[in-house]
């Protein structure tokens, strides 16, 4: 007797089909956001029938939030090398502390402005930072609050306090905002530079700079 089918059997789950989708989706909404993208271009993209999606993800949203998830996973792999949010211990020394943001400060260049690299979860997340939906949610609470929370913690013990004030948090802002002028605005930091592309030598101009207003906290 022959043996019966999955009742989804063209659409059985499958992590590399899963990982397909997702990687086609965090390039679409990433270069045309969430309402401009159709899981018809997604499905098209990916050479998965249409009903895949919904068989894997439920739907658009779905997916959406699955993309979201992934830009988290590999934020936090690529800055576990360096510093993670989940897992630093706060100096109580200020040169302890400063030495620790400055590699944070560096894990962070690494990451934002390796242009070499696929780029299409920092391109979503990029998009989502002034987002009002469930990805922006999302991504706040799992990469963006932790993230400034520990460069906010580490800049008030640079400052010998154990506690984070206002003026720690604008620090905070206005040191990862130093990277916005060679992500969000790459093309015209280039042009006003004078630069070809992001290379090591300008990264570590870049992170000098940014060395220097560390030790003056």
């Amino acid at each position: 007797m022959p043996r019966k089918s999955s009742p989804r059997g063209p659409y059985r789950s499958s992590a590399e089909t899963r990982q397909r989708l997702i990687e086609s989706a965090l390039a679409l909404f990433g270069s045309n956001g969430f309402e401009a993208t159709s899981t018809r271009d997604i499905a098209a993209r990916t050479g998965v029938a249409l009903p895949g999606i919904a068989y894997h993800f439920g739907g658009k949203e779905g997916l959406y939030r699955a993309c979201a998830e992934t830009v988290v996973e590999r934020y936090r792999e690529r800055m576990r090398p360096g510093a993670d949010a989940s897992d630093v211990r706060l100096p109580k020394e200020p040169d302890v502390a400063r030495a620790a943001l400055k590699r944070v400060m560096a894990t962070l260049a690494a990451m934002l402005l390796d242009s070499a690299g696929d780029d299409a979860w920092l391109t979503f997340m990029i998009r989502e930072m002034n987002g009002t939906g469930l990805a922006h949610d999302l991504l706040y609470r799992d990469l963006w609050k932790p993230g400034l929370a520990l460069i906010a913690a580490l800049v008030a013990a640079a400052r010998a306090r154990e506690t984070i004030e206002e003026e720690d948090k604008l620090e905070a802002l206005l040191l990862l905002s130093s990277f916005s002028a060679f992500s969000t605005s790459r093309r015209v930091a280039l042009d006003f530079g004078g630069w070809a592309s992001i290379d090591e030598p300008l990264v570590s101009a870049m992170l000098d700079r940014l060395g220097e207003r560390i030790d003056a906290l």
